[in-house]
């Protein structure tokens, strides 16, 4: 009886087996459901007008949402299909430029499909970023069925061909438990200053209550997919699953509160229990703690975000030519007449102002423009004040020296701390650009290094005068390589350009102090150096798993892949687009470079600013000169800003080697004093 029994209860257990569906069309428990709107932002959460989201907002983890696609200006559809891609996509424009939405895009005659679809692919095949269609659906397939509510959820969910297997035209006629993934597009709102717009959130407020009534077991994704004119951050929150209340973090951020788009389709696929594939370049997001738990300040603080960011914006231009113009005139004053020596100090330390003043969080004042200003001139004035006034100001380098070394120093430890001084700063890092959101950019980098080679002359030209040459170059050199440990390692600096530009301009210093004539095969034997040196970075970096990778791993990865090319490509045509995009600027440095080489190679040429006398007086400034030129040319060549570094590493270089030079003539003629004096008679 007993063996009776336990064949049965075999042969019931193995019929289960038979009966049960396959993995492919069971739809497991960890159910997704993401919601797509055009244009949500932060500003339109309130507890009157969308009471449904706000209530939702006190039980998830929030975040803003940098929603940059492959366009610079980004339609919904490009947001969509970036979410079918994993990288930034775009979709095709009317004849007139504008936006075409999802509904122009997809047709849904038999077999739902995209009409233009041969046109997406050829943006696709021309774009940089290499996307590859259909991602989502494929892998989400590897777990059931997906279904695709409303055009731009089509779009999302569109396979390699263009089709979308399952498709519900609108949401009171889909099934929202059918799959385990569901997307659905909620529209576009109008424009900030349309009269609809409150209706239309109204409308938008009473669908998501209907999901996540319908979906309540689901882990539910409601992300703003971008349509207004001037960009904004968008709002994302993430309900259910492991995503119960704080911020949303994302390696490819690294800023608690600030993701991007393309981190979306990772975090679905890992939603479903399907890891990330490679040609994914977002990473999974993650609740991190440290949001504030009153929700009213929940949603001010992410506006913060998006209010920072496009007082940026309005500004930048401003404070470049503030920046270049000060350079100018400071240092012309200071030659001319030999004052105000506090003038051209302040000058300079505008560019390390411009970061100190995110401490004043400015972005919470009623008027963010002028917190910020007010921010930016009151640090330049407290550094050139220390400046000129410290025990350093009789020094040859003394007051260039201090103002290097702070902005050296304030930037080094804002990358070793998560970059939140140059987050929406005006020489730092847009999320409205999203170029990257951690380590150096750019300008902060052009800032960065002529900061560590000016204070490395000071503090060389310091130990050399009291008879320690041999602790001169030591400590050069200790400058150098923690600078470029800082600018390069993934972690910190993750800047694979700015260790090309400044290890030669470390080098040049180092020659200098130690009183070695450089040659060129030891500058290419240096450029060779630094090649394997960010290469060795690179490859270290992506040892790590894909999530944790910053840009240098992934391009190792891409290099891998085929598709470094088109990366290369890509870079080398922001090079060249720097330029035409800004002749007179071109122009002018030009005239910048070409006197600052004579100069330094041929300093007897030009005779009527004494180069030669001066560099007898004060040799290291001669090298300081040349160093600079050679981090800020390598630099330009190495990064896609092109012009732009170069621009800023001479608007940072000029006024402080302009004080250096004027203060030489009357520093040198103490030591020949002394060196003349006749001594008493016997």
């Amino acid at each position: 009886m007993a063996y009776a029994r336990g064949f049965a209860v075999l042969a019931w257990a193995v019929g289960l087996l038979i009966l049960a569906p396959s993995g492919a069309d069971a739809v497991p428990n960890n159910a997704v459901v993401v919601l797509g709107v055009g244009g949500l932002q932060w500003s339109d959460v309130s507890a009157d007008v969308t009471p449904n989201l706000w209530r939702l907002v006190g039980e998830s983890a929030t975040a803003a949402v940098s929603v940059r696609t492959a366009q610079s200006t980004n339609c919904p559809a490009d947001a969509w299909l970036t979410l079918n891609t994993g990288v930034r996509s775009a979709a095709p424009r009317g004849e007139d430029g504008r936006c075409l939405g999802a509904g122009e895009v997809l047709s849904s005659r038999g077999i739902v499909s995209a009409p233009r679809w041969a046109d997406i692919e050829a943006l696709g095949a021309g774009s940089s970023y290499n996307p590859e269609f259909g991602l989502l659906t494929a892998n989400a397939y590897r777990r059931g069925c997906a279904l695709a509510v409303g055009p731009g959820a089509g779009l999302a969910l569109a396979d390699a061909q263009g089709r979308v297997a399952r498709y519900a035209a609108r949401l009171e006629t889909a099934d929202l438990t059918a799959c385990p993934l569901t997307v659905v597009d909620l529209g576009n709102l109008p424009a900030a200053a349309d009269p609809a717009r409150g209706q239309a959130l109204r409308r938008l407020d009473a669908a998501i209550g209907q999901v996540t009534t319908s979906a309540s077991a689901a882990e539910v994704l409601l992300v703003g997919m971008g349509n207004e004119p001037v960009p904004h951050l968008q709002a994302l929150v993430a309900h259910g699953g492991d995503y119960r209340t704080g911020w949303l973090d994302a390696n490819s951020t690294r800023h608690p509160g600030l993701v991007q788009l393309t981190d979306v389709t990772p975090t679905v696929l890992a939603g479903l229990g399907v890891a990330t594939p490679e040609r994914a370049v977002g990473s999974v997001l993650r609740a991190a703690p440290g949001a504030p738990q009153d929700r009213p300040a929940l949603v001010r603080a992410l506006g913060h975000f998006d209010r920072a960011a496009q007082t940026i914006d309005r500004h930048i231009v401003a404070f470049y030519w503030l920046v270049a113009g000060g350079a100018v005139l400071s240092s012309g004053l200071l030659i001319a007449f030999r004052r105000p020596l506090w003038l051209i100090l302040i000058t300079a330390s505008l560019p390390v102002a411009s970061f100190l003043a995110n401490l004043l969080q400015w972005w919470r004042s009623s008027s963010p423009g002028l917190g910020l200003w007010a921010g930016v001139i009151g640090w330049a004035a407290a550094v050139g004040t220390l400046a000129r006034l410290g025990p350093w100001r009789r020094q040859r380098f003394g007051p260039a020296g201090f103002v290097a070394a702070v902005t050296a120093i304030v930037l080094a430890a804002d990358v070793l701390t998560g970059s939140r001084l140059q987050l929406s700063s005006l020489w730092g890092l847009s999320p409205l650009d999203a170029g990257r959101f951690y380590g150096f950019g750019n300008v902060a980098f052009g800032a960065f290094a002529i900061g560590v080679l000016i204070a490395s002359v000071w503090i060389g030209n310091l130990l050399i005068q009291r008879g320690h040459r041999r602790w001169a170059v030591l400590s050069v050199a200790a400058i150098g390589v923690v600078a470029v440990a800082v600018d390069g390692w993934p972690s910190y600096g993750a800047d694979f350009g700015g260790v090309l530009g400044l290890v030669p301009g470390i080098a040049v210093l180092i020659a200098a102090v130690a009183g070695i004539r450089l040659r060129a095969r030891w500058l290419v034997a240096v450029g060779a150096i630094a090649v394997v040196a960010v290469s060795g970075i690179a490859v270290v970096d992506w040892l790590r798993p894909a999530g944790s990778r910053s840009h240098l791993g992934n391009f190792v990865q891409q290099l891998l892949d085929g598709g470094a090319g088109s990366i290369f490509g890509r870079k080398v045509g922001a090079n060249v687009h720097s330029f035409t995009d800004r002749p007179l600027l071109s122009i002018l440095i030009a005239v910048l470079v070409v006197p600052t080489a004579v100069l330094v190679l041929r300093p007897d040429r030009l005779a009527v600013v004494k180069a030669r006398r001066v560099f007898a007086a004060e040799p290291l400034l001669r090298a300081g000169i040349a160093a600079c030129l050679v981090t800020a040319v390598v630099g330009m060549a190495a990064n896609d800003s092109g012009v732009i570094v170069l621009g800023v590493c001479y608007a940072v270089a000029v006024p402080l080697l302009v004080q250096a030079w004027t203060f030489a003539p009357t520093v040198v003629a103490q030591p020949s004093t002394r060196v003349t004096a006749r001594k008493p008679g016997p």
